[in-house]
């Protein structure tokens, strides 16, 4: 029963360090609210669109750090594995759908970003080329952070992680990628019908 309650409880608090909505809390420094500004997400890539590169890096940087944070958090106390992969998804619910800002948030690519480096260190390091890639054929940092998902995933198979590994990075990769559909639908839709991949990754 303890382990139960300790496991659950980690779950929730992954939940509560996810939804500390860096981009909403700069910008409120600043005297500026970002959900009013570029594309509204609250996220580290309105951020440096709407905010400047200085405080697109910081965000991006903060929302990673909390995302690993709570995976070696998990680690240092010992939580069992199940709540270990649930409090990474509830990380990621938590940036997304903050409720501290009215379940609104940002997408989630920081977010598994700092879950993989903990997770699976070195495949997150190996997928960095797709970034990259991604990054120089589609001046995007959409595409970048895609393929760089995609590959982790792709190497959590071909390594031969632990299930539980591959089904988690499938996960996050899809609510990555569904959260940024979702939210962009209405001129995302479009640009995916005819194919139009730079258009694609510039929308955000």
């Amino acid at each position: 029963m303890g382990e139960l309650i300790i496991g659950v409880a980690f779950v929730f608090a992954a939940y509560l360090v996810g939804a500390v909505p860096t981009a909403h809390i700069f910008g409120r420094r600043t005297g500026r609210e970002i959900r009013s500004m570029g594309s509204g997400n609250v996220g580290a890539l309105n951020a440096l669109r709407s905010l400047g590169k200085a405080v697109g890096v910081l965000v991006f940087g903060v929302d990673t750090g909390k995302a690993a944070l709570m995976m070696v958090t998990a680690t240092f106390i010992g939580v069992p594995d199940w709540s270990m992969y649930a409090g990474a998804l509830s990380t990621m619910l938590g940036h997304n759908f903050s409720v501290f800002i009215g379940f609104y948030g940002g997408k989630g690519a920081a977010v598994m970003s700092g879950i993989s480096l903990v997770i699976v260190p070195y495949l997150a390091l190996l997928s960095i080329p797709a970034l990259l890639l991604g990054y120089v054929i589609f001046r995007s940092a959409f595409w970048g952070m895609m393929m760089t998902f995609i590959s982790i995933n792709i190497l959590t198979v071909l390594t031969g992680q632990p299930v539980e590994q591959i089904v988690l990075c499938v996960v996050l990769t899809l609510l990555v990628g569904m959260t940024h559909f979702l939210r962009t639908y209405r001129t995302l839709w479009p640009a995916i019908k005819t194919l139009d991949f730079h258009r694609i990754g510039e929308i955000e």
